[in-house]
């Protein structure tokens, strides 16, 4: 019998069920979160102590990672936020559950809010940003499609 997924902030113990999340990034999931495995670099730098601007969370469910999400820019008042769900189990509403940890995170931190950019063609993706209260902003100079999420005081 499964637990239910669990939301937390990614720790040292954790590199290996990251490497494992990427490791089983299927095509299209790659070519939308981890373009030239650049989300998979950050990561392992993180757990290499060279990310102190990032902070990474996880969805993990009897220990296995689903879901992984992280934030940089963390000094700043908005910061950039980065999502995927890990290929077999999308759909399950593990994606809104992650985004909204962090937001409730990110507020909770006092930061004004976040943003992030998507692959104009990832639908699945601008679905859940919008239904999480993201609202689209315009186009980023690479041509991805531009959501911000703002916290009012």
């Amino acid at each position: 019998m499964s637990s239910a997924p669990v939301f937390r902030r990614l720790v040292q113990g954790d590199e290996a069920e990251a490497r494992a999340f990427y490791a089983d990034m299927g095509e299209r999931s790659s070519g939308f979160f981890n373009v030239d495995k650049g989300n998979e670099k950050r990561t392992l730098e993180f757990f290499e102590g060279k990310r102190p601007d990032h902070v990474f969370y996880g969805m993990f469910e009897d220990g296995s990672l689903l879901a992984l999400a992280f934030i940089w820019d963390v000094g700043r008042s908005v910061v950039w936020f980065g999502v995927a769900v890990r290929d077999g189990f999308q759909g399950r509403g593990l994606g809104k559950q992650i985004t909204n940890g962090v937001l409730d995170e990110c507020r909770a931190d006092g930061h004004g809010g976040v943003l992030l950019r998507t692959h104009r063609d990832n639908i699945p993706a601008q679905k859940l940003y919008e239904a999480c209260g993201f609202e689209h902003i315009g186009t980023h100079p690479s041509g991805e499609l531009l959501y911000i999420y703002r916290f009012f005081r």
